[in-house]
């Protein structure tokens, strides 16, 4: 997970703000949880900032930096639109965080399996879907006008440059937390890393065999220029999985024009 940083003012599609205030609107007058279900299955007009959200981060998840082909990528709401689930279970009399449906401030750009609930071959499932456990459920917003500043979410944030230095990249392929004390910190690159299935479907294989590589290069090429540049390539924002190639290239720091890469 890689630290999404947004200019402020962000430079939306134009046409956004018309789209927003008319959804916005629209969705003010509906008074059911059946009604803005059926309403967002019409107008799910999020869609035109993918395009945007995209090149906030290179083209890449913003949840695992994986780069998908041959699929399109999903405009997660962190904070869920129709209905919160904690450890699975949904919550009663729950009508999600409807309010913010069209906040372009909680959109996040999520490939399938980060976002879309998926079983395994052990049945194990994984995928945010709606998702949203935190420390203090009494601090819930379960209406418009509650103060959303005082909830503290147990996912990590790629929008939180904080919460995206709790997560750690062995050179096994592993996502783990940067620390093991157990604390809440712990706890949140836990649940993260498990939920979103980080070290599911052969991820941290396919890591692993592209750093020994790598790894192999560095050591009988040494600083070669060809060398250089490929490490350059892995540690650019740009490339798949910049935060577990940046970590595996700095087990060589000890050399100096590594280094002086990093």
């Amino acid at each position: 997970m890689r630290f999404i940083y947004i200019v402020h003012p962000p430079y939306l599609p134009a046409r956004w703000i018309k789209i927003h205030k008319g959804r916005v609107g629209g969705l003010a007058a509906l008074t059911t949880k059946k009604e803005r279900a059926e309403y967002f299955r019409k107008h799910g007009s999020w869609r035109v900032l993918k395009g945007w959200l995209i090149e906030q981060s290179h083209g890449k998840c913003w949840y695992c930096e994986a780069k998908i082909e041959r699929a399109s990528f999903d405009v997660d709401h962190f904070r869920p639109k129709l209905g919160i689930t904690v450890d699975g279970t949904k919550m009663p009399g729950d009508s999600g965080y409807y309010w913010i449906a069209y906040e372009w401030w909680n959109f996040r750009l999520s490939c399938p399996r980060c976002n879309r609930p998926e079983k395994d071959v052990d049945g194990v499932t994984y995928g945010k879907a709606n998702e949203f456990p935190l420390l203090d459920e009494s601090k819930r917003c379960i209406r418009p006008g509650m103060s959303i500043s005082e909830e503290r979410p147990k996912l990590l944030d790629p929008c939180d440059e904080k919460d995206c230095k709790l997560l750690a990249y062995g050179i096994d392929g592993e996502t783990k937390p940067a620390s093991d004390d157990g604390q809440w910190d712990c706890q949140r690159a836990l649940l993260t890393i498990k939920q979103l299935g980080f070290n599911a479907y052969a991820t941290p294989e396919s890591k692993r065999s592209q750093w020994r590589a790598i790894d192999a290069l560095i050591r009988l090429a040494g600083n070669h220029p060809d060398v250089i540049s490929c490490l350059q390539e892995r540690l650019s924002p740009e490339h798949e999985y910049s935060s577990f190639f940046r970590s595996a290239i700095g087990t060589h720091r000890d050399r100096a024009w590594v280094e002086a890469l990093l």
